[in-house]
């Protein structure tokens, strides 16, 4: 599964979502590119479809994504939100500098990063 691919100026995507597998409660999810206002949308929707009570947690592989808005960061808060109504959580691994400075200012690298999926 993917999401679509919103383009940019110049027709590049700016982000980009798939699966890379999924084990007992947890969906692993890569993302390439930019969270931000063009794309948390269908991002969001991502998530929610990939969130159930079976499989209530997901693991971001944060390493290509290059940046993150408020309109990523609330996509994201939603999700965990949804993820903990089912009893689990939504992650972030390996996260680049410039995200992490991004959740350290919002207070958020504890709820996104500070701790395994349940």
């Amino acid at each position: 599964m993917s999401m679509p691919r919103p383009a940019a100026q110049g027709g590049l995507p700016q982000l980009t979502a798939s699966i890379k597998g999924s084990s007992g409660p947890v969906t692993r999810l890569g993302a390439n590119g930019e969270l931000d206002l063009a794309t948390a949308g269908a991002f969001g929707a991502l998530l929610a479809d990939m969130i159930t009570p079976d499989r209530p947690s997901v693991v971001i592989d944060a390493s290509r994504l290059r940046f993150c808005d408020s309109h990523g960061l609330a996509v994201l808060e939603m999700a965990d939100a949804l993820a903990g109504t089912c009893g689990g959580t939504v992650r972030l691994t390996r996260v680049r500098p410039l995200v992490t400075k991004i959740l350290k200012i919002t207070g958020l690298e504890e709820r996104f990063v500070g701790s395994a999926p349940r």
